[in-house]
């Protein structure tokens, strides 16, 4: 997206790279939106990191188990949605995942798959209904549990800036999550906002086009860890404890980031056959490519471009 009509900053955020594009004519306002974007999104991040041990997730997590959790608005708004979408998802996503996803990193640190006994014990502890909300004081309510907002915590934090750009008077720009999650706010000056979609094999599968809605794309290869010599994903199914292992890549387009992200997550996780059932129950539209091909919902609208795979 860089013309001479557009002006580009970009930030590391929450372990990955945010840009945020808006169109020249904004002038001097640019420079206090790109400021509202970072602030935003390093303030969420305090919030909802599992990786920074001071957050309020991670301190959540170390009291897993305690009846009174922790008190925070901000984190009480997060896992009210993230509950929400493991419901409206059937489990599919679900941010308890954690301890199964521990567990396979740890399995792939000592070149084993993990043991029956470890997978079931892990599996007990990963259940979105056991998240406990009370106003503002949140808890997790057996020991060992754990939340990772990997799959939905890029998605919300972009949701919530997007409502603080609009609040500022911003009518169009777009913001860019590790490539992963986008979300478009009003024209570009050239139209809509135009997104170009990496094939998993390589090239191009074509572009499509967003104004005032999201995108998210997933895919099972998309991080890798090794079990031995086999190569594994990072998606795990939380109703199994397995990981993936059919190779797929998950577009799916919302009117939010955070159900764009989390049902790109929970499309891998049940499947293509899904995708229809899905797509009606969240308001989403997807594009699923595998070996088999490239299959899109109605409402997705795909246009090739040169390069472009088919």
């Amino acid at each position: 997206m860089i013309s001479s009509q557009v002006v580009t900053q970009i930030r590391p955020r929450m372990g990955t790279l945010l840009a945020v594009t808006l169109p020249v004519s904004e002038g001097d306002r640019a420079a206090g939106y790109g400021q509202t974007v970072f602030e935003t999104a390093t303030a969420w991040e305090q919030v909802m990191s599992a990786h920074l041990p001071t957050s309020t997730l991670s301190c959540l997590n170390r009291r897993a188990g305690e009846p009174g959790g922790v008190r925070s608005r901000a984190l009480a708004s997060v896992l009210a949605r993230a509950r929400a979408l493991a419901e409206r998802t059937d489990g599919a996503f679900d941010p308890t995942a954690a301890p199964l996803l521990q567990l396979w990193r740890r399995a792939a640190r000592e070149g084993w798959p993990p043991s029956a006994r470890r997978l079931a014990r892990a599996r007990r502890l990963v259940d979105w209904r056991a998240i406990a909300i009370r106003g503002a004081r949140v808890a997790l309510a057996r020991p060992g549990m754990a939340l990772d907002l990997g799959g939905l915590g890029k998605g919300l934090a972009l949701d919530r800036i997007a409502s603080r750009l609009r609040r500022a008077g911003c009518r169009s720009a777009v913001l860019n999550f590790g490539e992963s999650s986008v979300i478009a706010i009003g024209r570009s000056p050239r139209g809509r906002w135009r997104i170009v979609l990496r094939h998993p094999a390589g090239g191009y599968v074509g572009e499509f086009t967003l104004r005032d809605r999201a995108c998210s794309t997933s895919a099972t290869l998309g991080h890798t860890m090794k079990l031995g010599t086999t190569v594994l994903g990072h998606i795990v199914d939380p109703r199994t404890g397995q990981i993936l292992r059919a190779h797929a890549q998950v577009t799916v387009l919302a009117r939010s980031a955070a159900v764009a992200e989390a049902a790109s997550t929970a499309l891998l996780v049940r499947g293509r056959r899904a995708m229809h059932d899905l797509a009606g129950a969240l308001r989403i539209d997807a594009c699923w490519i595998d070996a088999s091909g490239i299959h899109v919902t109605p409402g997705f609208r795909l246009h090739r471009i040169d390069g472009s795979r088919t």
